[in-house]
């Protein structure tokens, strides 16, 4: 049987999405990586830096398709909406064209897999500041995604935010879920929270998906497979989600 293959584009500094790849890819898929420059500026990534990277990812996606992969994945939640209103969308729709791949990006697949397994009063966990959650909380309300409640960690530094064990993603959830929570959604490609969404789950009985889960869910479906991951949460083991 043919393997399936991923290229998936990643942000200089990340150092979650290929191990949690590596964890959760099911047998028959392949994934190949190619990294993005993400320019910081004091030593922080700015607004400006996730924008250059978004309007560079088309153009960096060409050493992907050089080895003719099934589909093409822009794995950077923040540099995925970075340019203005359904900029994901149409980053998906421009990189399909241009690259004749099909083509995805973080938050795409993410507010496809929110719909997925029927997310609604969604709590959103952001990382980093104040500034980063507000995009992502209006790119999912632009989606018609009902956010109840947004929250940023206030990490600056991406490679620490990266650090925080699994277990410490669990606990700080577990501490902001109310009584109005049905659904959680984790972003960032660079933290670990896909290896905390089984505990979650398991813990509050309600959908959790984040952005590393929803990106590897949404290439794989691109691709054409269908199935379930053992231990990668509701949005694998849902035959809505799957099928």
């Amino acid at each position: 049987m043919k393997r399936l293959r991923i290229g998936m584009i990643v942000p200089s500094l990340n150092t979650i999405a290929e191990d949690d790849f590596r964890m959760y890819c099911p047998p028959g898929v392949a994934y190949h990586v190619h990294r993005l420059r993400l320019r910081k500026e004091n030593g922080v990534v700015t607004e400006e830096s996730l924008t250059r990277a978004h309007l560079e990812a088309a153009e960096e996606a060409e050493y992907l398709k050089d080895m003719s992969p099934d589909v093409i994945a822009f794995n950077c939640t923040g540099a995925s909406i970075a340019y203005g209103k359904d900029c994901d969308t149409r980053l998906a729709e421009r990189m399909t064209e241009v690259l004749g791949v099909p083509s995805t990006n973080t938050m795409v697949a993410v507010k496809d897999a929110l719909r997925a397994v029927g997310a609604r009063r969604i709590l959103q966990v952001c990382p980093f500041g104040d500034a980063f959650l507000r995009i992502e909380a209006q790119s999912l309300a632009d989606a018609s995604l009902d956010v109840h409640r947004s929250v940023s960690l206030n990490f600056t530094d991406a490679k620490v935010a990266a650090r925080m064990e699994p277990c410490e993603i669990v606990d700080r959830v577990l501490q902001l879920i109310d009584h109005g929570t049905e659904s959680v959604f984790l972003s960032c490609a660079n933290v670990r929270a896909f290896e905390a969404v089984r505990e979650l789950e398991r813990t509050l009985d309600m959908p959790v998906v984040t952005s590393n889960q929803a990106m590897l869910w949404g290439a794989l479906r691109l691709a054409g497979w269908q199935g379930a991951i053992d231990g990668a949460g509701r949005l694998f083991a849902d035959a809505r989600a799957v099928a």
